[in-house]
């Protein structure tokens, strides 16, 4: 019979008659306390006889007659033993006579449970993480009044509960990530960890090992235990393939037969790995023109492209732009008091391209909120390429405003805290304006009595 117990001693598993006591404590424990101690294989080939059996106290009545263990590792310690179990004369002689190659059989189980163990481990880890990742990150959020994003996120609502495939297409910066976590969070799958991986990011080499793990001396270099891939992690969750637009075309292939077949192989192992998974993709580049150019599987773009997502970029949807400058969510960040912004400096958010979407605005607000003293951002307060690239930021204001506004701009960074006379008059020089001029002016922005 089979039994498998952990360090304190406690049955957790067991075949035959050892199927009922699972939970159990046994007290027969001497020789097993000598395996998890040595950290090696050991038996007792005739527990009348054997030292470790001689001051049992269940000596008398045991029907226990010949033991084979095998110790349990995890993360190189002890952490249980499995063993086998001869209750009559002849198990015990059979044990005997193939105890090599049920050495083996323990070696081979033992290996598998370490596995088990490694793998409920790394799970276990990030789990912890799973408040976190499910929250959207640096206060983004999908909302707004565009036709484009309404449309992205009602489509959302309707897919989200489903096992298909999502294609996330857009710029970076659209919040294609986020995007994801909002699926997988409104999904089925919700209460296990979403698992995403950076396909741009992995060196070519190593992405397959990184998606599909491998086994001890898979290649040179690789783990002596070998190492779970991002796939088994994801069982019963969702996966994010970020950036799927730079997988190597091998890896393509073996992907979608992981598709098709909802199975993997790790590199080098023998032994299918079933897999219950969601999918959710993205990419910033324009896969149709990849494929058209021999960089991107056919057959794997329409294996993935089942219910395509397209985000806009921020400058297609600049009705949007209010709803995204959350100042309460920095404030509380970074323990601020900042009200808002002025209406030049919404209308300047407003009119800018963004080239880098909505991770720069954010990155704008973040600022702002560092930076600002006075309940409300002021134009002087925006760095100067938003201010100069905000292409239509001036429509309602006069040639004088424009260039007492742009002026008191400049000034107001030049000018240093607590200057002295001294740097006055060479901030006057680098000007080419007189240093009466340079105070006229900054008195009149309200610029001079805060340097004095």
């Amino acid at each position: 019979m089979l039994q498998w117990l952990i360090k304190g001693l406690i049955r957790v598993a067991g075949t035959g008659k050892y199927a009922y006591e699972i939970g159990n404590t046994i007290s027969h424990a001497n020789f097993f306390h000598e395996i998890l101690k040595m950290g090696k294989s050991g038996i007792i080939a005739n527990a009348a006889e054997d030292p470790n059996c001689m001051g049992c106290e269940k000596r008398a009545y045991c029907k226990e007659l010949a033991d084979l263990t095998y110790p349990i590792f995890q993360n190189g310690a002890v952490v249980g033993v499995i063993s086998i179990v001869a209750f009559e004369e002849r198990q015990r002689e059979s044990l005997l006579k193939n105890r090599g190659k049920l050495e083996e059989f323990l070696k081979y189980m033992t290996m598998l449970l370490e596995s088990k163990l490694y793998t409920a481990e790394a799970k276990d880890r990030l789990e912890q993480q799973m408040q976190l990742l499910q929250t959207d990150a640096e206060g983004w959020s999908f909302v707004g009044k565009s036709p484009k994003m309404q449309e992205a996120i009602a489509l959302v609502g309707k897919v989200a509960n489903s096992d298909s495939t999502v294609f996330l297409c857009g710029e970076s910066g659209t919040g294609k990530e986020i995007m994801a976590k909002k699926i997988h969070g409104l999904s089925h799958r919700r209460d296990k960890l979403m698992v995403s991986i950076n396909c741009a990011a992995i060196p070519e080499n190593l992405v397959e090992s990184e998606l599909f793990g491998y086994e001890e001396g898979a290649f040179t270099g690789a783990k002596k235990k070998g190492s779970i891939g991002k796939f088994e992690l994801a069982d019963q969750s969702t996966i994010f393939l970020d950036e799927i637009g730079d997988m190597p075309l091998q890896v393509q292939t073996k992907l979608l037969r992981v598709l098709q077949e909802k199975k993997l192989e790790r590199i080098g192992g023998q032994k299918p790995i079933s897999i219950d998974i969601r999918v959710i993709c993205a990419t910033n580049k324009n896969i149709e023109q990849m494929v058209s150019a021999g960089a991107f599987r056919e057959d794997l773009y329409y294996r993935l492209n089942i219910i395509p997502i397209e985000l806009p970029p921020l400058r297609a949807r600049k009705e949007d732009t209010p709803f995204l400058v959350d100042i309460a969510y920095y404030n509380q960040k970074l323990g601020k008091q900042m009200q808002g912004v002025t209406e030049e400096v919404m209308q300047t958010l407003i009119n800018y391209n963004w080239p880098g979407n909505v991770r720069e605005l954010k990155n704008i607000i973040e600022y702002l909120a560092n930076i600002v003293e006075e309940e409300k951002a002021q134009l002087t307060d925006l760095p100067n390429h938003i201010v100069l690239r905000s292409a239509k930021r001036y429509d309602a204001w006069s040639l004088e405003k424009i260039m007492e506004e742009y002026e008191k701009h400049v000034l107001s960074n030049m000018i240093k805290e607590e200057s002295s006379a001294k740097e006055k008059e060479t901030l006057a020089c680098t000007l080419q304006i007189s240093r009466a001029t340079l105070y006229r002016k900054l008195k009149k922005y309200g610029l001079l009595s805060s340097h004095l």
